[in-house]
């Protein structure tokens, strides 16, 4: 998956043509699962991993029930998801019985790398946080993508990667957006031109299509069993069905 394929226009993008649920089987079911306490002086959702698969596991490491997300962060579904669900999964979580990953997803191509990026910018700590900032104020900064023009567009087939995410990262205002969220303009810049990451992103998306059948977002895996799932509510009910209650 080359970087140059992978940008989409804005047309398509707001059309949200690829955002959706997989198919799957239903989740696993079990009776309610003990909580866990959370280690001295921190809450479970505190504790906050890199994962081998390039996503940002949440929560006790060994909770009984393993939540993936994959998601886009210009995906409105799930920006949909993530305003409904903070709060409760967050609770949840704190249990020690579930823990949540998030696993990024370019769904819409080169327009996704800019969000994730500076969602990473500050280390795990902070990434949902930031991601959760973003999502609540997509409208916003999505919208903005209508401001790259045509010229812009035939520009950047002559850029590199990083060139491209940093156009499309000012273009949307999200630099200005993580500014005021602690990040300086030389850090935001410089997350925004990391290729490595942007490589990282790529091959986690490629792997996500090729090794859990990820076709749109929101995506969801609970104990290794894909949900027929896209919305909070199913979601919660497929957790409270495998023992989270």
């Amino acid at each position: 998956m080359r970087i140059k394929s992978l940008f989409i226009t804005a047309a398509a993008a707001l059309a949200l043509a690829a955002c959706g649920s997989g198919d799957s089987a239903g989740a696993p079911k079990g009776e309610p699962i003990a909580k866990v306490a959370a280690p001295a002086g921190k809450a479970w959702t505190d504790v906050v991993t890199k994962t081998e698969a390039g996503g940002y596991k949440m929560g006790n490491p060994d909770a009984k029930l393993q939540l993936v997300e994959y998601g886009a962060i210009t995906c409105p579904g799930c920006a949909q998801f993530s305003v409904q669900s903070t709060e409760e999964l967050n609770e949840i979580v704190n249990t020690g019985v579930v823990a949540m990953e998030f696993r990024p997803y370019l769904v819409h191509g080169v327009q996704d790398i800019p969000g994730f990026l500076l969602a990473a910018c500050s280390g795990p700590d902070a990434f949902f946080p930031l991601t959760e900032a973003l999502y609540a104020d997509q409208q916003t900064w999505l919208s903005k993508i209508s401001t790259v023009t045509e010229a812009d567009q035939q520009a950047m087939q002559k850029m590199t990667p990083a060139e491209i995410s940093t156009l499309l990262g000012t273009k949307m205002g999200l630099i200005d957006f993580v500014k005021s969220r602690g990040i300086s303009e030389d850090q935001a810049k410089s997350c925004l031109a990391d290729k490595g990451a942007i490589d990282a992103l790529i091959a986690a998306t490629e792997k996500g299509t090729k090794d859990d059948g990820v076709s749109g977002t929101p995506f969801f895996i609970l104990n290794g069993a894909k949900l027929d799932a896209s919305s909070w509510n199913q979601v919660k009910g497929k957790l409270v069905e495998a023992g989270a209650r």
